[in-house]
């Protein structure tokens, strides 16, 4: 039993129209003015919301979003396309809000993992696991599965006229690390359950790409999930490469090549991957690796399988360079790669990106539900604490309370500190089992929320007097 999480952290790019120019905002600019009017309804750019999910400006000035916890990969597939959904309703919003404003502004939203000039942003998966799972041996079993399952799920990057697998695995630097940003491991190990720390670890997984497409992301995920059954049951581990991150970089360009594994031996992503899969049927039932194998066949064969999503994009920006007779490092290759990622929709209904497009002409095939996003916007997908979570989050936003949300902890300050009372105090509620769905203390905290009166606390800081020049204390004019 596990719950599933996914952080996404998106490229944004906007231009403002000042008279006949045309300017290029900072980052920091276009996704001060992207969260502006979430910040003006909540007061921060940091917000949970009904469906218990999470959006929020990260540092570098990326918008991301964090799914709420889902108890299957197929939920969380579902959970991720909500998140997409609620980036391109900011974007609305912020493009009506500079409109109002007398600005003429557009905004670019990519699912993406890297800009033009090699800045990198992450795709990061949480993996709920015991406390008495072994690190060592999660990290023994995970290692050269990562490195090669860029041959399966992968987003692909062409750059002039270079292309690779993986859209980040020229900019991983390490294999396990306790940081995210100085050193981009494909292994975070700093130990942050967001659950009782008795029961519970996070895996951290930050070494993936961002798919656009559905079939890709739930390979991913589906296929780490049987990875860690393997190295939860005991099982020795198969032979990782004798240097992952050469490894990463060799096979993100020729998934053939030969790689030299710690046994003394070389294999290629192709056979990495093949071993894995083939191990997976030791721990699942076909329905749970089939699709696993599936893709590999379908590799071998030449052909470009969707859960594959590099291969569909190679073989989308090679039909136009051939069609339109381009250089392999034309410019325009290296557009026709980032419009891939695009989200959002034109003003005549048709998804801007490629691989949205491709996806409603039934050209890359759909897992995840229309009706299912629509409904995963107002609640998750899953019966986790997300659904606790998420109620909470309703309750306070309707009753207009001062609340603080966190994923193991919800806290209301303006509540009386006893029923009838006038003295505010805070009323604090733990949230640390993961799968408990439903909560008598929550509900019992919604119903003060709704009936109770908002108090706030008096008093509180008080200035102190302002001195002037000669050091005498003057009144204060505040």
């Amino acid at each position: 039993m596990r719950v599933y999480g996914l952080e996404t952290e998106y490229g944004l790019v906007a231009r403002v129209r000042e008279g006949a120019a045309i300017r290029r905002l900072s980052a920091d600019d276009a996704a001060q003015r992207l969260f502006a009017p979430l910040a003006r309804e909540h007061r921060s750019t940091n917000v949970f919301l009904r469906n218990g999910g999470r959006v929020y400006l990260d540092v570098g000035s990326h918008p991301e979003y964090a799914t709420p916890e889902c108890r299957t990969p197929a939920d969380l597939v579902v959970a991720e396309r909500a998140g997409d959904e609620v980036m391109a309703g900011l974007v609305e919003r912020a493009v009506a809000a500079e409109r109002a404003e007398g600005r003429e502004t557009a905004f670019v939203l990519l699912k993406n993992n890297i800009d033009p000039y090699g800045n990198t942003y992450g795709s990061h998966e949480n993996y709920l696991v015991g406390r008495d799972a072994d690190p060592d041996a999660l990290a023994a079993w995970l290692v050269g599965f990562l490195v090669s399952r860029q041959l399966i799920a992968g987003a692909g990057r062409w750059r002039r006229g270079v292309f690779t697998l993986s859209q980040r695995c020229d900019a991983l630097a390490e294999v396990v690390s306790n940081q995210t940003t100085r050193s981009r491991p494909l292994i975070n190990t700093r130990d942050e359950p967001h659950a009782d720390p008795r029961v519970h670890r996070r895996l951290h997984v930050i070494s993936g790409d961002s798919n656009c497409s559905d079939r890709a992301s739930l390979l991913k995920v589906a296929a780490a999930e049987l990875v860690l059954r393997l190295a939860e049951s005991g099982r020795p581990a198969p032979p990782a490469p004798v240097d992952p991150l050469a490894a990463l970089r060799a096979w993100g360009r020729d998934p053939g090549a030969g790689v030299r594994l710690a046994d003394g031996t070389q294999a290629s992503a192709w056979e990495v991957q093949e071993r894995y899969c083939t191990l997976a049927r030791e721990v699942a039932e076909p329905a749970a690796w089939q699709p696993w194998r599936d893709t590999l066949d379908a590799l071998t064969r030449g052909d470009a399988p969707p859960a594959a999503e590099w291969a569909v994009k190679k073989r989308l920006i090679e039909a136009h360079r051939d069609r339109h007779g381009l250089a392999d490092a034309d410019p325009r290759l290296d557009a026709l790669d980032l419009r891939w990622h695009e989200l959002g929709t034109l003003p005549d209904g048709r998804p801007r990106g490629l691989a949205r497009l491709l996806e409603a002409r039934g050209a890359l095939p759909r897992v995840s539900r229309p009706d299912a996003v629509a409904a995963a916007l107002r609640e998750p997908p899953s019966p986790t604490r997300a659904r606790v979570r998420g109620r909470l989050v309703a309750a306070a936003q309707d009753a207009g309370r001062d609340v603080a949300a966190d994923w193991a902890s919800f806290v209301v300050h303006d509540l009386p500190d006893h029923p009838g009372g006038r003295r505010p105090a805070d009323v604090a509620l733990r949230l640390d089992d993961p799968f408990a769905a439903d909560s008598p203390e929550a509900d019992a905290l919604v119903a003060r929320m709704a009936v109770e009166p908002r108090l706030s606390v008096v008093g509180g800081f008080v200035p102190p007097p302002l001195r002037g020049e000669d050091g005498v204390a003057r009144p204060s004019r505040g």
